[in-house]
């Protein structure tokens, strides 16, 4: 492992766990969300409880992309990047914080077992990088992350 795999690891941490200078951390923000809000879809957007699950997507791909060789199929992603779920189904909440945890262990495990020269090869099935997907994947969870605390204040009143 080198530098920037340090440093990515060191990102997804502190944006996940960690005490991140935007506010609050993955962790922290969906422990004060509402259960009861998860499931509202706001003028016909996506509830909480999608934005989870999209944001399980992308780190499901980036997972599988890691690896030597790709396991799943690019129409699973496609598919399921912003799925179809039963918003009746309660416990599709508790399912979806358990995997977002699991995918979180499963990237940071993958990283450390590469160097930074994965960085600059291309995603197979993308015309970027490892380096703008990875540094991607920080990005989508803040930017989740503001569309969800949004969601949580608007939708409970806190």
């Amino acid at each position: 492992m080198n530098n920037e795999i340090e440093l990515v690891i060191s990102q997804l941490r502190e944006v996940y766990e960690g005490d991140p200078w935007y506010g609050k951390a993955v962790t922290k923000l969906l422990k004060e969300v509402n259960e009861k809000v998860v499931f509202q879809k706001l003028n016909g957007q996506h509830s909480i409880l999608e934005l989870v699950w999209h944001m399980i997507t992308w780190r499901e791909f980036t997972i599988d992309r890691l690896r030597h060789s790709p396991q799943m199929q690019l129409e699973y992603f496609n598919k399921n990047d912003w799925r179809k779920l039963d918003h009746n189904d309660v416990t599709l909440w508790p399912q979806g914080l358990e995997r977002l945890q699991e995918t979180q262990n499963e990237l940071i495990e993958s990283l450390k077992h590469l160097d930074d020269s994965i960085l600059d090869k291309q995603v197979p099935d993308r015309s970027f990088n490892f380096r703008k997907l990875l540094y991607g994947v920080v990005q989508h969870d803040i930017y989740h992350l503001g569309q969800i605390a949004y969601l949580n204040k608007l939708l409970h009143g806190n």
